[in-house]
């Protein structure tokens, strides 16, 4: 088994200390690859889909959600900060199996089907350039992603991917290039437009599944537990009062990066799909004409090559979170190389899932750019009770003593809860009423 160095010692100095090189999945933080990552195919489809049918009234969810966001992943990150463990390890001690374990299955089974989409998008990619079974393109992409997860560090493998999603870039030449109503923008960044409809509820719930991604703040705990480990010993109060001021810092400037490049894909789709009625039902195609305007005849292959960029870079945070999870709802101790040989596995189990139900997805015939919306609208359509467990988490005095989250985070991150749940009922309301 492949393995990497760790130079940090308790007592700040160095010593040569090995850790499984798959232990990297619990090792997602802030990075420049934030775009790609947070904007994952699934991302990319639904936006695409949210500008090309409901033009610019669906803006103002990735503006407006922006501040609970960030408190969300801040209050994530606090808990795992004051208590020395992740998410799935303070709900474990802190709520009734039932809630727990629900919590639990519903993490794995949306991030496993995320996986699956997402693999299904960058056999769709690949595709384009050499042609041949998507099932099969969906079996080796697969199988290539979890044998660079397994055997190398994220850093040294983002180095590499990130400069295929400089394609993503692509989104803000169309904006520059075709006429935007930029009056109609501004006023729908900050002004909801709704329509009591089935359809864009289901869309407005999928843009929020996508906006608001719980595998973000499991992936934010994970990474304080993983620094505060490396550290040692507990930090004295003013410690980690840094230490949460620099990691607000990074929240902030992520997530804006993350929602900007979700604002410029659904702006460009709005001002070509939407605006020039070239709305058909949704595949990579369609989503290519989207990047016509700048590529012409190459659009399908910049999607293509942003597509799976995004994919590489998207899966590992994506199978890493669910793997923590699974693995912290047992109790693995303090030992690195314990909890390290639990989440490997668990990474194994969670991307063979996610491979063989993207291989069944291709052998039912279901439209890539269809499974990716469906994707975003089930992270939506499940994310409320997590975000319940997760605020009540932050203000219980029993997990996190005197310390509990700033009144300001709490509330941020109820409105967040409460959209997602509102949503939710009127959809069933459309649906059954």
């Amino acid at each position: 088994m492949p393995f990497r160095r760790n130079n940090l010692s308790r007592d700040g100095g160095t010593h040569r200390a090995w850790r499984p090189a798959h232990s990297w999945s619990a090792d997602v933080g802030p990075g420049l690859i934030t775009i790609a990552s947070d904007n994952d195919p699934s991302g990319i489809a639904t936006y695409t889909l949210a500008g090309a049918w409901y033009g610019f009234d669906l803006l103002w969810v990735c503006v407006l959600s922006y501040p609970s966001t960030v408190a969300l992943q801040l209050i994530a990150a606090r808990v795992a900060a004051i208590t020395g463990r992740g998410l799935t390890s303070n709900m474990r001690q802190h709520y009734s199996p039932l809630f727990f374990y629900f919590a639990v299955a519903r993490f794995l089974f949306a991030n496993a089907f995320n996986i699956a989409v997402d693999i299904l998008a960058m056999s769709a990619a690949l595709q384009v350039f050499f042609g041949g079974s998507l099932a099969w393109l969906a079996v080796l992409s697969g199988c290539a992603s979890l044998l660079l997860q397994w055997s190398i560090s994220y850093a040294r493998y983002a180095q590499a991917i990130k400069w295929l999603t400089l394609a993503m870039f692509a989104y803000v030449g169309v904006v520059m290039l075709v006429a935007v109503p930029w009056q109609t923008v501004g006023i729908r960044f900050l002004i909801p437009r709704f329509a009591w409809t089935e359809d864009y509820i289901a869309m407005l719930i999928a843009v929020l599944g996508t906006t608001v991604s719980p595998y973000l703040l499991f992936a934010q705990a994970e990474q304080e537990v993983q620094d505060e480990g490396r550290r040692g010993a507990a930090r004295p109060q003013e410690a980690l009062n840094r230490a949460m001021r620099k990691m607000r810092r990074d929240t902030l400037l992520r997530t804006a990066l993350s929602n900007v490049g979700a604002l410029f894909v659904m702006i460009a789709a709005a001002a070509t799909l939407h605006l020039m009625q070239r709305t058909h039902s949704g595949d990579t195609v369609i989503m290519a004409r989207v990047l016509e305007p700048l590529a012409h005849g190459y659009a399908r292959h910049v999607l293509a090559i942003a597509l799976i960029g995004s994919t590489l870079l998207a899966l590992p945070p994506l199978a890493g979170s669910a793997a923590q999870a699974v693995a912290g709802s047992f109790h693995y101790g303090r030992s690195d190389r314990v909890r390290d040989k639990k989440i490997g596995w668990w990474l194994v189990v969670v991307m063979v899932i996610g491979i063989s139900t993207a291989v069944a997805l291709t052998l039912r015939d279901v439209e890539p750019v269809r499974a990716l919306y469906w994707s975003a609208l089930v992270n939506g359509m499940t994310v409320t009770p997590v975000l319940v467990l997760l605020v009540l988490l932050s203000s219980k005095r029993e997990a996190v003593g005197n310390l509990k989250a700033h009144w300001v985070l709490r509330a941020l991150s109820w409105v967040a809860t409460i959209a997602t749940a509102v949503a939710l009922l009127a959809h069933l309301w459309l649906e059954f009423a």
